[in-house]
């Protein structure tokens, strides 16, 4: 079976399953438009950071229309294909009300794509990983903190005038052509109704040592932001600032470094907060735990029916309330006496859950019998 992954890489999670897989004796591979500043490997990039999206484009299609068709599984990321790479979140209002002709084209020929792997037999799977797919005006109407919503997105005016609408084409023309829908995000399962919950396969769990919380000192918290204030980062940061008064602690915020550098920073920290406002956690809690370090975050309550039980019931992670920020950290400040067991929690968690040898052998599975139960067997306690 041979196996390809693309054509990005959002946070590393790809990269860690296709190596998993090469592991399970499986040919996997992962090619990507192109390099980022965050540096995540490939075993194929098809241009540099620093170039155009034209050129991107034109390269990522060429890459499509040659040499996927040697593949027996397509596993696409990020609600794009080689054929239709979509133009990035950040473009320019201009930009975007100028190109959607463009963007229809390139939504035909991302469709004709599919059909014409579906008439040669190959196996279709996408993995939705956040705003590929999130529809801003219903989650900004469905929840009470959330993302999508001007004063967290400076893109949410963006979203709704021009994007939605691209999200929607996705939802009803796009997906239906898979044999199987992924998504990492619980919130998703509101808009992608055959779509399944994943949890990230971004840690390679065995390579991570563990490194527990100092439980006594000064204390260091760490943060990653990501552009813009999706993460709920000033949120977070004010509280903070309100907190340095009733307690001593270093925050180091980690952003603008390369993925190698951001893990040898995390060690140092005795605890993670994540993001307030996504209502789950990210792969940067997920690598945190793994080094037994406790995480925080918002955990919405409304999105864990796509959660499987067993999930839910062992899930580690201190949980945060948006609408009272400056209390529920205290609340974890005031119980560091625990935060190494609740690391030691956290590593278990992720070697049962984000163990990417298990999702892997799950997925190998479901390549071969889409239409079966796709079923993650956790490790053993």
């Amino acid at each position: 079976m041979r196996i390809l992954h693309g054509p990005v890489n959002v946070g590393n999670q790809p990269w860690v399953l296709s190596r998993a897989e090469r592991q399970l004796g499986a040919s996997s591979d992962l090619v990507v438009r192109n390099d980022t500043w965050l540096g995540y490997p490939a075993d194929r990039m098809l241009s540099a950071e620093n170039a155009g999206f034209a050129e991107t484009a034109i390269r990522s299609a060429a890459f499509g229309l040659k040499n996927q068709w040697r593949y027996d599984v397509l596993h696409y990321y990020f609600g794009q294909t080689f054929l239709s790479p979509g133009f990035p979140l950040s473009a320019p209002g201009s930009v975007l009300s100028r190109a959607s002709l463009v963007t229809d084209i390139a939504n035909r020929l991302g469709t004709a794509d599919l059909h014409a792997a579906r008439l040669f037999n190959k196996k279709l799977f996408m993995t939705l990983q956040g705003c590929d797919v999130r529809l801003a005006s219903e989650g900004n109407r469905r929840n009470e903190w959330t993302m999508c919503a001007p004063q967290h997105c400076e893109l949410y005016q963006r979203c709704t005038d021009a994007l939605d609408h691209r999200r929607h084409f996705l939802i009803e023309k796009v997906l239906p052509l898979f044999d199987r829908v992924f998504y990492l995000n619980p919130e998703l399962g509101h808009v992608v109704p055959n779509g399944r919950f994943l949890p990230y396969s971004n840690v390679d769990v065995e390579q991570f040592d563990v490194a527990p919380p100092s439980t006594q000192g000064r204390l260091k918290i760490v943060h990653a932001p990501t552009a813009g204030r999706i993460k709920g980062t000033p949120m977070i940061l004010n509280a903070l600032e309100q907190l340095r008064s009733r307690y001593d602690f270093d925050l180091i915020l980690v952003e603008k470094t390369s993925h190698e550098q951001a893990l040898e920073i995390y060690r140092s920290a005795d605890l993670a907060i994540d993001q307030v406002l996504a209502g789950w956690y990210g792969g940067f809690a997920v690598e945190m735990m793994a080094m037994g370090k406790p995480a925080a975050c918002y955990i919405r309550e409304e999105d864990m029916m796509f959660v499987p039980d067993a999930i839910r019931r062992e899930l580690p992670v201190y949980r945060l309330n948006p609408g009272d920020l400056v209390e529920s950290i205290a609340a974890i400040l005031d119980r560091r006496s625990e935060w190494s067991t609740r690391g030691q929690a956290s590593r278990r968690y992720v070697e049962r859950w984000h163990n990417p040898k298990l999702i892997a052998k799950a997925m190998l599975d479901a390549y071969e019998s889409p239409d079966s139960i796709f079923e993650l067997a956790p490790g053993a306690d």
